[in-house]
Parts: structure tokens; C-alpha cells; sequence
């Protein structure tokens, strides 16, 4: 009999625990989806903040729609902002769908931003495998590009981003969680994609360099081609070579790269890069035959070391680290103070880079 009552009296519980949970949820037609946020500075206002939200406005017809809002509100912080932004539409603001983060370009710029970058890590709606990326000129000037070819809102930055449509060495995507993994992480610093807001485009062809409180350096779209390379983040590109009166263009399908850290005792510390491409002859501006193949692959073999070492000693000289040297340095010596070895060897530290190129073959025509 006293089993059989505590048994009823569990029973009873549940039901009570599982209609108390039931008053959270709201069904699909009573949320608003965000598809991408943006932050800016605030214009002209004692706060400190523009956040914009894009909300995809859903199409009672099947079918796509590229049908969006954006709301927009000043605060001193992202929670502030969300919170006033519910008391402007009518529906739950859900982030389960918002896989693009834009700060504004005068935003990364400045220091003082570590709420903002948190903010994104500690709300438990917000994806990790978000795309992260600067807008140019502000983010919401990014967010307002419709560009006509996009059949869902904000799926032109998604496909150019992940790369599951155009594919090209000058883009470098950075996931949310790997941005802030790389805030904290001593050793390897951050880096975002830099969109440009064209009329009806978005162009994506450079990268922002980070310390760890602010971007410090901009590269160019062929040093961010030549950055992609070193991580070995992209394969395919086209490299341009001049050889006296000779202008060859080489279409690469295959790229490596390796590179170890060298601390010889009294003498100069090197790292050693070595980076080996395959591809064929894509466009030359004479004739050229399968027996001079060798001669413009060394000439190949010189730019392609000049232009890296030049990218590597650029980055060194703003005392930033978006490869990784420094961790894989700490990763090989496990002193106590081997951060601060580190900070005192790599001002110095010289590349020696060595490539290999093989060029396959001249195309169709032989």
C-alpha cells in the first residue's frame, strides 16, 4: 500500500513539472528569426552602441522569399539593445538562425569592445558556427545589400563565407567561436573578412589583423590570397608571373605548406616555410612549350618567396600572429615562461621560405 502511494505522489510531480515547462514555449508562427546582426557605433547619441537586427520576413506562399527587416537601436551594451528591440515588433526575437555576426569597421578599430564579442559566446541561441566578419563601411550598410541573385535573406554573405558557392583564395572565413577561441589564446591572434557594401554586391576580397583587443593592419587581396596559402586554407588560385617580355598566369589545384621554428644557440632564430603548388598553364601572353616549362617554374619559385616572406615580415612588423608561430612554439617548449621567451624572439625572428612549383602541363594546347 506504501509503495503504491509513492508511486501516485511521483506520478503527480511530473505532470506538475511538465505543465509548469510548457508555459515557456512558443510556437513557430510567434517568433521573428534573425538571420544576421550588426554593430556599429552610435552616431550622435550618448550611447555607445547601433545594434541592427535582419529579420527574415516569412512568405505565406511556398517558395523563396528574400522579404527582410532591420531594426535598429542604440545602447551601451548588446543586451540593452535586444531588449528595447523586443518592444518594436511583435513576435519572440529568436537567434537560432542567425549565422552571420558584422561589426561596423570603426567598431574594430577602437579598444573597449570585450562585452560586445562575450556577449555572442555566452548567449546559448547564438550559433558558435556563425560567421563572423568587418563591416566596410558600417555593418549596417552590409546588411541592407540585396544583391538579386540572393533568394533567401543574407544568403549571398553565408555562400561567399562558407564557400559553398564561389570559391577563392581572397576570402578568409572565421567561425564565431574560433575569433573568440582566438581573444584569449596567447600565442595566436584574431582575424575577420572584410566586406565591402557595394550597390547590389558584397565584395570580400581582404582580411582585418588583430591583437586582442583591436584590429591593427588591413592586408591586401593578394597578401590575404598569400596569407590563405601559408594556412593552408585554400588550394585554388591563380598566380601571375613575369619573365622578361613573358606574362604567365599558373591555375593552382594543389597547394602545401609546412613550417618549423628554428632557436639555434647564438644565432639568429628562423622559421623555415616550405610551400609546394601544382597546377597548369592557364593564360601566357606568348607561346610557350612543354620543354620551357622548368624555366618559368623557377621563375615562379623566386616571386612566390619574395611575396611570402614580404606578407610574413609585414604582419611581424605589427607585432600580430594570425598563423599560429607563437603557439606552436609553446607547444614544443614547456617552460614556465615560455610565453615570454616567445615575445622576445619573434620581433627578431627571420623566414626563410623555400616553394616548389610544378607546373603540370600547358592545358588543351600543346
Amino acid at each position: 500500500m506504501k509503495s503504491f502511494i509513492k508511486w501516485e505522489y511521483l506520478i503527480i510531480v511530473l505532470l506538475s513539472v511538465s505543465l509548469l515547462s510548457g508555459c515557456g514555449f512558443k510556437d513557430i508562427d510567434k517568433r521573428f528569426f534573425v538571420v544576421s546582426i550588426g554593430v556599429d557605433p552610435a552616431k550622435n547619441s550618448s550611447k555607445k552602441y547601433l545594434v541592427s537586427l535582419k529579420f527574415a520576413v516569412p512568405s505565406e506562399s511556398k517558395g523563396t522569399n528574400t522579404d527582410f527587416i532591420i531594426v535598429s537601436e542604440k545602447a551601451d551594451s548588446m543586451s540593452e539593445a535586444v531588449r528595447i528591440i523586443k518592444t518594436k515588433v511583435e513576435k519572440e526575437i529568436d537567434f537560432s538562425h542567425a549565422k552571420a555576426v558584422v561589426f561596423g569597421e570603426d567598431i574594430v578599430k577602437q579598444n573597449g569592445n570585450a562585452g560586445i564579442n562575450y556577449w555572442f559566446t555566452r548567449r546559448r541561441d547564438i550559433q558558435g558556427i556563425a560567421w563572423g566578419a568587418i563591416g566596410k563601411p558600417s555593418a549596417l550598410d552590409v546588411l541592407k545589400v540585396k544583391p538579386k541573385s540572393e533568394r533567401i535573406p543574407s544568403n549571398a554573405m553565408f555562400l561567399a563565407l562558407g564557400k559553398d558557392g564561389s570559391e577563392t583564395p581572397y576570402v578568409i572565413s572565421e567561425f564565431l567561436f574560433d575569433y573568440k577561441y582566438r581573444l584569449i589564446e596567447r600565442g595566436i591572434d584574431p582575424m575577420l573578412p572584410i566586406i565591402e557594401a557595394k550597390k547590389d554586391l558584397l565584395e570580400i576580397n581582404t582580411v582585418g589583423l588583430f591583437n586582442k583587443s583591436q584590429m591593427k593592419l588591413t592586408l591586401t587581396p593578394e597578401e590575404t590570397k598569400i596569407l590563405n596559402f601559408i594556412r593552408k586554407r585554400e588550394e585554388k588560385s591563380a598566380n601571375k608571373i613575369k619573365k622578361g617580355k613573358t606574362t604567365i598566369v599558373i591555375d593552382t589545384h594543389k597547394v602545401k605548406t609546412k613550417y618549423k621554428i628554428y632557436t639555434p644557440k647564438g644565432k639568429t632564430p628562423y622559421i623555415k616555410v616550405k610551400v609546394s603548388l601544382e597546377g597548369t598553364l592557364e593564360e601566357t601572353t606568348r607561346r610557350v612549350s612543354n620543354a620551357q616549362l622548368s624555366y618559368y617554374e623557377k621563375a615562379a619559385e623566386k616571386s612566390l618567396n619574395k611575396e611570402i616572406e614580404e606578407v610574413l615580415v609585414k604582419i611581424q612588423k605589427a607585432n600580430l600572429d594570425p598563423v599560429g608561430f607563437g603557439l606552436r612554439y609553446r607547444s614544443r617548449h614547456f617552460n614556465k615562461d615560455d610565453w615570454e621567451e616567445w615575445q622576445r624572439i619573434y620581433p627578431q625572428i627571420q623566414f626563410k621560405v623555400q616553394s616548389k612549383m610544378q607546373i603540370e602541363d600547358t592545358g588543351l594546347i600543346e
